[in-house]
């Protein structure tokens, strides 16, 4: 049975209930094992059209996506994602690093250069395309340490600063037989995925807007005239619903009518268990992923001396951010508001294929990846007191 459209099963972003399975001709697929939330098409974009296809590649901590782009039109042609295999060492970045630290790191780059192999090679099958003349990753700095079995002692201790810096192209990743371009991280924990992010929504146009990409991490940007701020906190598995019909898609939606009905308190206490589709401990992970959430954009602001109100934009991105209606985050406290706050899907892969259709877009992602400012949230004297105010409901 085909899958209904992505625009009539979402409703205001849900999950698609009808699924063949089928990803590489649907895309659109926010089933538990595809979690692909991408409505981004490179056409009209500014490029200069070449020969050959095109692989743009967000490398994810949950999920990886991929999109076939035909180089000539500037179209994208197939979509792929697959779960990322590497969670069997560890849901989020931190248990990764120290999967890694602890020996594991040649298990960690086997798991995920051989998942790739496997969807580059279907992915191509599947539309008859023989060589790729050009791919670009963006991924978390972690997750594209581990891709290139690069040590990961730096990013699990004091004062967490990447080691090694990333060269432009890289040869020889199994199933590409192409060079990859990676786009460029900003810290150990503000990644490449966000640099590209922001290359997908600069281009909205925005003078002064916060880029919020919430999943397993919670990374933080904010740009003001070509000033940027960054931050990251980890937010864990619980804004991702594993285990709750509509997955991403329900978890703030469902913890908000909760909240409005009174079955939960403004602390966060349960009142009425039968009621509830989560349990205690799950309302309080809960509490402490969007409190952090919320207590590192309070202080992204405060550091670069901005309102909120004055603020053009607020774009959520990835999986969780598409999955999150603005009134219900307001009705939780993640957000202070819901006016200006837009949805904008994958947007790593959104700036992957930028710098996939336009090469110069490399050198701007790492001109703005080096005069970002990062702001250290464990060091914050008010850390502890905002993510203690914004806890309740």
């Amino acid at each position: 049975m085909r899958p209904a459209s992505f625009g009539d099963a979402m409703g205001k972003v849900g999950f698609v209930v009808d699924c063949d399975r089928d990803c590489l001709n649907c895309g659109k697929c926010t089933a538990r094992e595809f979690a692909i939330l991408d409505r981004f098409s490179p056409i009209g974009a500014g490029y200069t059209p070449r020969e050959g296809f095109g692989l743009a590649i967000d490398l994810g901590t949950t999920s990886v996506a991929l999109a076939l782009i035909d180089l000539t039109t500037g179209a994208v042609v197939a979509r792929h994602s697959f779960m990322n295999p590497q969670r069997g060492l560890g849901a989020d970045v931190i248990t990764r690093i120290a999967a890694a630290n602890a020996g594991m790191l040649d298990d960690l780059q086997g798991r995920i250069t051989a998942a790739l192999n496997d969807g580059v090679k279907a992915l191509m099958n599947a539309k008859g395309v023989q060589t790729l003349a050009d791919v670009v990753i963006a991924g978390h700095t972690a997750m594209t340490y581990l891709l290139l079995g690069l040590p990961c002692e730096s990013l699990g201790a004091a004062p967490f600063r990447p080691a090694y810096a990333l060269r432009d192209t890289y040869e020889g990743l199994p199933g590409i037989d192409c060079s990859v371009r990676v786009a460029p991280h900003i810290s150990a924990f503000v990644g490449g995925d966000v640099t590209a992010g922001l290359l997908h929504v600069i281009g909205e146009g925005a003078p002064r807007f916060l880029l919020m990409d919430l999943g397993t991490n919670g990374e933080m940007a904010l740009w003001d005239h070509g000033t940027l701020w960054v931050t990251s906190t980890a937010a864990g598995p619980a804004f991702e619903g594993a285990g709750l019909d509509g997955g991403a898609s329900a978890v703030i939606e469902k913890l908000a009518r909760l909240v409005r009905e009174g079955v939960v308190d403004e602390t966060g206490r349960l009142l009425d268990a039968g009621k509830s589709p989560f349990t205690q401990k799950q309302i309080r992970d809960l509490q402490l992923a969007k409190s952090a959430v919320r207590t590192g954009t309070e202080l992204l602001l405060e550091t670069a001396g901005l309102a909120y109100d004055a603020l053009d934009a607020v774009y959520l991105a990835g999986g969780v951010g598409q999955a999150i209606d603005a009134d219900d985050a307001v009705t939780v406290g993640l957000l202070p508001s819901a006016g200006r706050v837009r949805a904008v899907g994958n947007a790593s892969l959104g700036g992957a294929a930028r710098m996939l259709l336009d090469p110069a877009k490399q050198e701007a992602a790492r001109e703005m990846a080096a005069r970002a400012r990062e702001v250290s949230l464990a060091a914050h004297p008010r850390f502890q007191e905002l993510f203690a105010e914004y806890m309740g409901f």
